[in-house]
C-alpha cells in the first residue's frame, strides 16, 4: 500500500534540504519517528501535521494528495534551510503561515 502522507512529508523535508535529524528537533520527536511517519509505520498525530504543514507551506490536506504537482509547483514560499539552524525553522515555518494565509486571502478577495 502506498504511503502518500510520508512520501509527501519526505519529499518537502529533502526539498528543504533538511534531514530526519533537524525535522525531529523542530517537532521535538526522535528521529526514528520521523522515519516511522515517512515509511508508513506510524500515523502522524493532528498537531505535528499541523506544524509540518507550516513549515513546508501547504495546508494539512495537502500532505495526503496523490498529485506531487502541487508541490512541486509551490515554490514561491520555498526556503532552502542550509544557511538556517534548527532552531530557525520555527520562525521560518511562522513567517510561511502568514504568508500562506495572506495569499489566500488575496486571492479570495480577487474572487469576489
Amino acid at each position: 500500500m502506498k504511503n502518500k502522507q510520508g512520501d509527501n512529508i519526505k519529499f518537502m523535508r529533502e526539498r528543504m534540504k533538511l534531514n530526519q535529524a533537524d525535522l525531529a528537533e523542530y517537532l521535538g520527536i526522535k528521529r526514528e519517528e520521523v522515519s516511522y511517519y515517512e515509511n508508513g509505520k506510524r500515523r502522524l498525530p493532528n498537531a505535528l501535521l499541523t506544524k509540518l504543514a507550516n513549515l513546508f507551506s501547504v495546508d494539512e490536506y495537502d500532505l495526503l494528495t496523490e498529485d506531487m504537482t502541487y508541490f512541486k509547483i509551490n515554490s514561491a514560499l520555498a526556503f532552502r534551510t542550509e544557511n538556517f539552524e534548527t532552531d530557525d525553522l520555527s520562525s521560518i515555518a511562522d513567517f510561511k503561515k502568514i504568508a500562506m494565509n495572506y495569499l489566500k486571502m488575496n486571492q479570495k478577495l480577487k474572487n469576489e
